[in-house]
């Protein structure tokens, strides 16, 4: 049985990046650190005709497809070597429970889960890892959990999650950190993705303020070399007590190369030189209140794919789940008076009219 807060550990290692900025979150230092301090070099790098390294986050585990004619059809109960970070990165992304530890051990419950997610992805279901699914698992993609996972703040931070809006308001403002040196070319990509969205709900008004005085603070930060996967970035929600005011984070990472859209022809995902606007489409949609899609023509797909390096157009589904999404939010939960509420309103109108009239 799967436990319902499995992510909330992922996401406060993800967190632990420097004390000082993370202290009104609560971040403890007894949290085990996936990334480095933001006190580190502070660096973004931009494409400038430069080929990237190609990113290997674990070569045990990328060797874990070459077939083992002693272990056919991964028998239970038998060692597999580069099973154990095979177990980590499905549980990072909600497919089994999080553990403490993780073995080589073949058991039914990965099995299981390795099937869950060749079947949200649209592979074939062999229950292990064939070459296809290997191709897809070594490709960048956002650290948001794909499946179980709730809206629920650990040491005041959570993910975002569709069906729970933390903003109450139509106008949100977002900043730049200034420490990760954002530079003008950048912001103007996060502008572009800002204003593509806002568009597209035909209810939100963003525009950009300071990063501390913003609901949505975005910066680029030095992701450590022992994430399992590698990841480009992520989004949370953040709670501020005393006050119940919420704000909401992008955080994306500095160390990939990221590419503006003047430089779309060295895009390559495989090599790690990713296109900066689709990750900015993908984690705003994330804090707009919408979860990763299995339709990879989505811009919130979770991996970047090669055929689909540049994604920052909505896709039909992408527009259906804003429709969806704020149709019906009422004007106290920060969107339109959809249909149903007018509804509500006029039937209630006029009950009350009757009821003077009698």
């Amino acid at each position: 049985m799967k436990k319902p807060f499995l992510s909330a550990f992922l996401l406060l290692s993800l967190l632990l990046l420097d004390q000082s900025h993370f202290a009104k979150a609560g971040i403890g230092s007894s949290v085990a650190s996936w990334f480095k301090s933001l006190n580190s070099e502070k660096i973004i790098n931009y494409v400038k005709g430069k080929k990237a390294p190609k990113p290997e986050w674990d070569n045990e585990f990328y060797n874990y497809v070459k077939p083992d004619p002693k272990l056919p059809n991964l028998p239970l109960n038998k060692e597999r070597k580069g099973f154990a970070p095979l177990k980590e990165y499905l549980s990072n992304f909600g497919y089994l429970p999080s553990s403490d530890s993780y073995n080589n051990t073949v058991d039914q419950q990965t099995l299981s889960a390795i099937k869950t997610f060749q079947e949200s992805f649209d592979l074939p279901v062999t229950g292990d890892i064939d070459s296809r699914t290997l191709k897809l698992i070594k490709l960048p993609r956002c650290a948001v959990p794909d499946m179980d996972f709730n809206y629920s703040f650990t040491q005041n931070v959570s993910w975002p999650k569709a069906g729970h809006r933390w903003f109450r308001k139509r106008s949100l403002t977002y900043g730049f950190l200034p420490e990760s040196e954002v530079q003008p070319n950048a912001t103007r990509v996060f502008k572009t993705a800002f204003t593509r969205w806002a568009n597209a709900t035909g209810s939100l008004n963003l525009t950009e303020t300071t990063y501390d005085d913003a609901d949505i603070k975005i910066g680029f930060y030095n992701f450590s070399d022992s994430v399992v996967g590698d990841l480009y970035g992520f989004s949370f929600i953040t709670e501020n007590p005393p006050s119940d005011v919420l704000t909401a984070e992008i955080n994306l990472n500095g160390n990939m190369y990221w590419a503006l859209p003047s430089e779309k022809e060295f895009l390559s995902a495989e090599d790690g030189i990713l296109d900066l606007e689709s990750a900015a489409m993908h984690q705003i949609g994330h804090l707009l209140g919408f979860d990763h899609s299995f339709k990879n023509d989505s811009v919130m797909y979770p991996y970047i794919l090669p055929s689909q390096e540049r994604k920052v157009e909505l896709s039909i589904s992408d527009k259906n789940n804003i429709r969806k999404q704020f149709a019906n939010a009422d004007s106290a939960n920060g969107g339109c008076l959809g249909v149903p509420s007018i509804t509500t309103l006029l039937l209630s109108l006029g009950f009350a009219c009757m009821l003077l009239m009698c």
